[in-house]
Order: structure tokens, then C-alpha cells, then sequence
């Protein structure tokens, strides 16, 4: 069950839809950019990895590596709170 909003003198609560509006917009603009980036780079490139190397389109090697620093940044992210919970 959701609890009821708190009473306050409403100085945190502006804090933090500032905050989240802050976040939502520079997450809006980095999609943006992400989208207009990928578009602009459609060619066909050479991938070299650890052990071999392939050919792929730019536009799905942008793609994963945002997605694997996205989830290598929520796991930094969950350890560290990990490790504030733990003192």
C-alpha cells in the first residue's frame, strides 16, 4: 500500500522534483545525442576483441556499448550503496 504524502514546509520536496527534472532532461538531451550520433554513423567497421575480431555496423556496436556502460554505471552504483549500508 503507497503511503500518504508527508506534510513539509515543501523546501526538500521543490529540491527534489528540481533534481529529478534536471535529471530527465539530461537524460532526454544524451538521448538525443546518442540517436543523432548513431544516425550519422551507419558505416560498416571492423571489431577487434580480445580474441577475434568481426565486422559489424557501427550503429550496433554505439548501441551495445551504451547499453554495457549503462549497466557496468548501475552496478557501481548498487555496490557503492552496497557499501554505505554495510557501515
Amino acid at each position: 500500500m503507497a503511503k500518504p504524502p508527508q506534510e513539509s514546509d515543501g523546501s526538500s520536496g521543490t529540491k527534489r522534483e528540481a533534481r529529478d527534472i534536471i535529471r530527465l532532461v539530461a537524460f532526454g538531451v544524451a538521448l538525443v545525442l546518442l540517436i543523432a550520433f548513431i544516425i550519422g554513423n551507419s558505416a560498416t567497421v571492423k571489431v577487434h576483441f580480445v580474441f577475434f575480431e568481426t565486422r559489424a555496423s557501427l550503429i550496433w556496436v554505439i548501441l551495445i556499448s551504451a547499453v554495457l556502460g549503462l549497466l557496468v554505471d548501475r552496478l557501481i552504483i548498487a555496490l557503492g550503496k552496497r557499501r554505505k549500508a554495510r557501515r
